[in-house]
């Protein structure tokens, strides 16, 4: 049958005067077998996260957050699409997206899909990732995540951070989706990432997209 779910959204405003905002994305549903600690309790808790550290700054970056924590997506993605299509009339209001949705093994790459002119910031953002041992890959553009990707679709660039998925679908839907195969060493260096790319775009002075 169906039923009705909902998306849970919470947003801070910047330091500046600017109508713009970052787009962090996690989902909330988890598969029935296990209690969804890898997929994706750990994604909702890293851009909870991140952002709660950025907004709790002596002073926040020039633009503001948005955490959206997306309902359905393992049935079919649906409050990924209904986001996107609420939302596809507000595009200049966000800055660029980023979405956590492959459980917290280390992350080793990170891929974009931005105009040139915010090259220089990516090159920012490419240094310091890679002093959590992340490299840009440069091979092919970002997807932008099965929620966020959604608005990636109607135009907002994106940035990918990918996981080490080695081990992830050996707890994909299983029962074995627990808390304990979280490694809280993995989690603090993607807590870091996110961290470090939050901080980095919301001080972006450079547009990212359409």
């Amino acid at each position: 049958g169906s039923a009705t779910s909902y998306n849970v959204v919470g947003e801070f405003d910047g330091s500046a005067d600017l109508d713009q905002r970052v787009l962090l994305g996690a989902h909330l549903d988890s598969w029935d077998l296990g209690t969804g600690a890898v997929d994706d309790g750990a994604g909702v808790a890293l851009v909870l996260a991140a952002a709660s550290l950025a907004a709790d700054l002596p002073l926040r970056p020039r633009h503001g957050t948005r955490v959206v924590l997306y309902a359905n997506e393992e049935q079919g993605v649906y409050g990924g699409i209904s986001y996107a299509k609420l939302h596809a009339k507000d595009l200049h209001e966000y800055l660029i997206g980023a979405e956590s949705d492959l459980g917290a093994d280390r992350i080793y790459r990170f891929k974009t899909l931005v105009l040139p002119q915010a090259e220089p910031v990516i090159d920012l953002l490419a240094t310091h990732l890679k002093s959590l041992g992340i490299e840009r890959d440069s091979a092919e553009p970002a997807g932008g995540g099965a929620d966020v990707g959604q608005m990636r679709k109607v135009g907002l660039p994106v940035i990918d951070l990918n996981q080490d998925a080695s081990r992830y679908f050996d707890l994909h839907h299983t029962a074995n989706d627990t808390l304990d195969k979280v490694n809280p060493g993995n989690l603090r260096q993607n807590l870091a990432a996110w961290v470090t790319l939050l901080y980095i775009t919301a001080n972006s002075t450079v547009a990212f997209g359409p």
